[in-house]
């Protein structure tokens, strides 16, 4: 890594450091309740991701059957052509 990429990666981090520190004293909750509602949100963000993972992983095993296919009638046309050609 470059200096500038870690210098802009510790500015970001700070920055998100100084963001929650900000958010928790200004909050409207108490911490327990806070921690409740990220727990929940945390699972549901997951839970999510999770689906979203599992339709990705379908959708890739689609396209791997479909580009196998194409590749087999690809190769079987290659075939059919040199064996016309030498005849």
């Amino acid at each position: 890594m470059n200096r500038r990429l870690r210098r802009d990666l510790g500015f970001l981090l700070m920055g998100i450091g100084i963001g929650c520190g900000v958010a928790l004293l200004l909050a409207p909750t108490t911490g327990e309740e806070l921690r409740h509602t990220i727990r929940r949100r945390s699972r549901r963000v997951a839970k999510q991701l999770g689906r979203q993972t599992d339709n990705l992983r379908d959708r890739a095993g689609d396209l791997l059957e479909f580009a196998n296919e194409v590749r087999k009638r690809g190769s079987s046309k290659v075939l059919d052509l040199r064996r016309r050609a030498a005849a």
